[in-house]
């Protein structure tokens, strides 16, 4: 009974949302982390440590996936701060690929900054259109307008990117893959 209510709720925040997302074939590498508890997530796919890999895609169509890098762009406002994320992705498939992307910051309060249409203030991340072995680490931001909003991501956070596959220089705003981070305590500061 508890887990048909937990599927309800899961396909009502997607509904609610207005995007849902085919299932993708992803590889993790490393271990699964132990993540703070975050109350409103609702995503039931893994949560990578912040050195871990994926791949998305399968066959021919493979791209490998990590986190570059997260850092806090020097500000004057102490209340206003802009989280870079780098993502790195590389094309392991056979054929050009590219990628867009949109970065998503949860706090453990379950607060969340970013997502899509929203980071990169609405445009996300872009990829190169990436030849087979070739891999770029693309910029991200979440801009943040709180000291009290930054000060509790500083505790932990959990990172959500969507990948879309970015095709004929058109790309949906429907995620064809969808990532997890924990982003450790103190990262962000």
């Amino acid at each position: 009974m508890k887990n048909i209510a937990i599927l309800a709720i899961t396909v009502c925040v997607l509904l609610v949302a207005g995007c849902t997302t085919t299932p993708a074939t992803t590889t993790p590498s490393g271990q699964v982390s132990s993540a703070p508890t975050f109350p409103v997530r609702t995503s039931l796919d893994p949560v990578l440590p912040m050195n871990g890999m994926v791949t998305l895609g399968s066959g021919n169509n493979t791209m490998e996936v990590s986190l570059h890098s997260i850092e806090v762009d020097p500000s004057a406002d102490p209340g206003n701060k802009t989280i870079t994320i780098y993502v790195l992705a590389r094309n392991t498939g056979t054929t050009p690929r590219q990628f867009v992307w949109f970065s998503k910051l949860t706090n453990t309060n379950g607060n969340s900054f970013g997502g899509i249409g929203i980071s990169h203030k609405g445009t996300g991340a872009r990829s190169g259109l990436n030849s087979p072995g070739i891999g770029e680490a693309a910029r991200d931001y979440i801009e943040i307008r709180s000291a009290d909003s930054f000060a509790t991501l500083s505790r932990g956070a959990i990172l959500d990117v969507y990948f879309m596959e970015r095709t004929n220089n058109k790309t949906s705003m429907v995620p064809d893959y969808h990532v997890a981070w924990t982003v450790n305590p103190g990262v962000l500061r």
